[in-house]
């Protein structure tokens, strides 16, 4: 009898011990719960140096196809080495007549805006947000092609590791980025994660032709951690050195593009719906003070 009372005094005992754990799981901080999680990563293409081109465009904008076929040729060119973004922004990107698709995004604005690099003539595009001779920062898109070799002589300062995790069902996005200095660096850097999307079918003016299928590609959609980024270091870095960075929680299906108005009339806010198989987390590290890139990456996030 005192044996089966001993057991039984076991067996509630584990009994509450279980209880217990059920009532007060461990949970990982900073991950999203989802149900249906894809995870990518760039690691079999990241130990080289990529450059990247900012293309500014409008689906208003007549020479605008011109500097999108440059973009398309060097991307096939170069492949994963060169990592291309179509910003929508301005007064050709603006909805107008039969135009009526809206392309702009927050970041796009401020990027094109005088907070940003004031650009004035489309096409034109940042390569590394760096000015290489004979134009400044933002180049005309007949002189592309002659930069890219420059461009993509500057050193390989930093190697980025980037692994996403996805959840398909809920659209939730994390975001884990691992920066190792391939030499020393002293200024401040951001990390900045935007979102592009391939394969968007509209209308497009091409030198006075409306052009009712023309497929936009590498379109940006959104920043996921602002315009300018969040700050990956605040000190410099020996060569060696590794830094990580993780943005978790982001919203892939709560997008939006506000228009901003005049009182009293009030803000409009578009959402902005993608399509997430045709998605790209695009991340890359900048100067904090000159804006200037020194290493991007892409990701296909499904």
């Amino acid at each position: 009898m005192k044996k089966l009372i001993s057991i039984a005094i076991v067996l509630i005992t584990v009994s509450f011990m279980s209880c217990d754990r059920i009532k007060t799981p461990i949970i990982k901080k900073n991950t999203i719960v989802g149900t249906n999680f894809v995870t990518k990563n760039n690691l079999a293409v990241s130990n080289y140096k990529k450059t990247i081109l900012e293309e500014f465009t409008g689906a208003q904008c007549p020479n605008c196809p011109d500097g999108t076929a440059v973009a398309k040729n060097l991307a096939t060119a170069n492949g994963s080495s060169l990592v291309v973004i179509a910003i929508h922004a301005g007064s050709f990107a603006k909805p107008y007549g039969v135009y009526t698709a809206d392309y702009r995004t927050e970041a796009g604005d401020k990027l094109q805006g005088t907070s940003g690099f004031a650009i004035g003539t489309y096409p034109s595009g940042l390569i590394n947000r760096k000015a290489y001779p004979p134009s400044g920062v933002a180049a005309y898109w007949s002189a592309w092609a002659g930069i890219m070799p420059t461009a993509k002589s500057d050193p390989f300062i930093v190697k980025l590791d980037v692994t996403t995790n996805y959840d398909t069902i809920n659209g939730a996005l994390n975001t884990d980025v691992k920066a190792i200095f391939q030499t020393a660096y002293s200024a401040n850097l951001n990390a900045c994660i935007y979102l592009i999307e391939e394969g968007i079918v509209g209308k497009q003016d091409d030198h006075g032709v409306e052009i009712d299928d023309y497929e936009f590609e590498h379109m940006l959609r959104g920043a996921v951690n602002s315009t300018w980024g969040e700050a990956l270091t605040t000190s410099p870095k020996a060569a060696g050195d590794t830094v990580k960075y993780s943005y978790n929680n982001f919203n892939v299906n709560g997008m939006a593009y506000t228009i901003v108005k005049n009182p009293p009339a009030v803000n409009e806010v578009k959402p902005i719906v993608v399509n997430d198989k045709n998605l790209y987390a695009v991340v890359f590290v900048c100067n904090a003070a000159t804006r200037e890139i020194l290493q991007v990456e892409k990701v296909k996030i499904r």
